[in-house]
């Protein structure tokens, strides 16, 4: 199962969550308290997360230095007075004999092209580094959200512990009128339910706080929401490993690595376009005094190259360049091992999940049932009883707590990896609904706000 993609009836957008194994209904999140879906959690983070909604401004500004970087040098303006301010016939003004001279700058080289190729992998590497961004901020969303579905079934479970304590106090209640056992034994069993009350009190805080902290993913200090829906114990079988290890080259950790590399090659090959000597050509008139005629001037200078002044930088570009390879190197090393551990975590709560609940529980359950029946017969003590109850109990959190730890290893396996499980949902810009661009979202929104100010 995965979790279902809606939007609310106001017209918010949603986008598609990453491909997790559970399964949402998906409806409006709001004052009647109706279940906020995955869907809506995502496109709100989406939207408003501080992380994520400074990557536009970071777009906007790399496109502007990328229109930097093709622009040529202006054209220089020279005025050029000679014969002025000397001895005999030269002094004062009457010999001055003035040029203008309009001189422009060639670089050599393919600077330019070099520039302007540095600039666009620059470009590059903000979009690489959003979608990275992207797929941290989004999964860290789903595990606060997993982290709320976790929290109601945890009340669900502290009022059954409840529920289960107030039975024994009354069958315990029922003996002791009937002279059949003590009252020490209704003592201790008014104490669990004390405890199991307090139990209750507990997990409906951590709900609150859960809460708190999902809505905190899109800047809201108090939820509007209620509670989500998940159904957390929808465990389908796992892809062959191979393929997930498929999946690794899609991680958003080595696609940034690409771009890096092409942008270290880049500037190394900028450096070296920038050991080249540029050329300066000036086209001028001017004016001589003696017949008061007016001639054109032609000049070329190009400083000399006794020594390559860059290569110091070619130098550290290429050192540069070398040490991004063994970075990239170490970093898939070590997530494929980092896969490797997580692919082999999520069999072991999956298998430890199906079990706990298809085999553990039924049986924990009709044990309880037993003993229960049992001790009002007098054919069980009371510690027998409260063991059965604890047992079952412990059955089912250690079920949820599987299930939920497979579900949150999912999340970190399908953000290393960039990808669903099963390749059905992905998080890229033709995903999202109504969006054409990865910024689309981010864009949307700070529109709509500044239009709102």
């Amino acid at each position: 199962m995965f979790f279902s993609v809606l939007t609310r009836p106001s017209g918010r957008k949603g986008v598609l969550g990453l491909w997790l194994l559970l399964s949402l209904a998906a409806a409006p999140a709001g004052a009647d308290s109706t279940p906020l879906s995955l869907n809506e959690a995502l496109a709100y983070t989406l939207e408003r997360h501080p992380e994520l909604a400074q990557f536009p401004y970071r777009r906007r500004a790399a496109e502007a230095r990328e229109l930097q970087a093709g622009l040529v040098p202006n054209p220089e303006l020279a005025v050029e007075v000679e014969n002025i301010g000397g001895s005999g016939r030269f002094s004062g003004t009457d010999s001055a004999e003035t040029s203008l001279v309009l001189s422009q700058l060639i670089e050599l080289g393919g600077k330019r092209d070099r520039r302007q190729q540095v600039a666009r992998y620059r470009s590059d590497l903000v979009d690489s580094e959003y979608r990275q961004v992207r797929w941290q901020v989004l999964a860290e969303s789903v595990r606060r959200f997993l982290g709320v579905a976790e929290a109601q079934e945890n009340i669900q479970l502290a009022e059954l512990s409840l529920e289960l304590a107030r039975e024994s106090r009354e069958t315990i209640r029922h003996r002791v009128q009937v002279g059949t056992t003590n009252n020490a034994s209704l003592q201790r069993s008014a104490i669990a339910v004390t405890r199991a009350e307090l139990a209750v009190t507990s997990a409906r805080q951590k709900l609150a706080s859960a809460r708190v902290e999902l809505a905190a993913q899109w800047g809201e200090t108090q939820p509007d929401f209620e509670r989500v829906h998940a159904e957390l114990y929808e465990l389908v079988a796992l892809p062959e490993f191979n393929r997930v290890r498929r999946h690794l080259e899609n991680s958003p950790q080595l696609s940034q690595y690409i771009t890096e590399r092409r942008l270290r090659e880049a500037e190394l090959q900028l450096a070296r376009a920038r050991g080249r000597q540029d050329l300066r050509v000036g086209l001028g008139v001017k004016q001589v005094r003696e017949t008061d005629d007016h001639a054109f001037t032609l000049s070329l200078s190009m400083p000399i190259g006794v020594s390559d002044r860059n290569q110091g930088e070619i130098r550290a570009q290429r050192a540069e360049y070398e040490q991004l390879a063994l970075e990239e190197k170490a970093a898939r090393v070590h997530l494929m091992a980092r896969l490797q551990r997580l692919y082999q975590e999520l069999a072991v709560f999956r298998s430890t999940a199906l079990r706990l609940r298809n085999e553990a529980l039924p049986s924990a359950r009709a044990a309880l049932e037993s003993i229960r029946r049992g001790y009002e017969e007098g054919l069980y003590t009371y510690l027998e009883l409260v063991d059965a109850r604890q047992e079952r109990l412990a059955v089912e959190r250690d079920a949820l707590q599987a299930a939920v730890n497979f579900h949150q290893t999912l999340v970190t396996l399908e953000q290393l990896t960039g990808t669903g499980l099963t390749g059905q949902w992905k998080l890229t810009p033709d995903s999202i609904d109504g969006a054409s661009e990865p910024y689309e979202p981010q864009t949307r929104f700070l529109k709509e706000q500044a239009g709102e100010s």
